[in-house]
């Protein structure tokens, strides 16, 4: 739903999505979301949250 993945082929986007565990790419909003909750978060430090839907389970 970006630009960047728009200007994947659609071979190499199927190649991606079957890797990962939920199979489909992320959408915008879900990666904003996770901006957000670290921004709004003072609490929060020094991690890395991996937004990928379980690829790097």
């Amino acid at each position: 739903n970006t630009e960047m993945v728009a200007a994947i082929r659609e071979d190499v986007k199927q190649k991606i999505i079957e890797q990962i565990p939920i199979r489909r790419l992320g959408d915008p909003s879900e990666i904003s979301h996770s901006v957000f909750y670290i921004l709004e978060n003072d609490y929060f430090t020094g991690r890395v949250i991996e937004c990928d839907g379980g690829l790097r389970i």
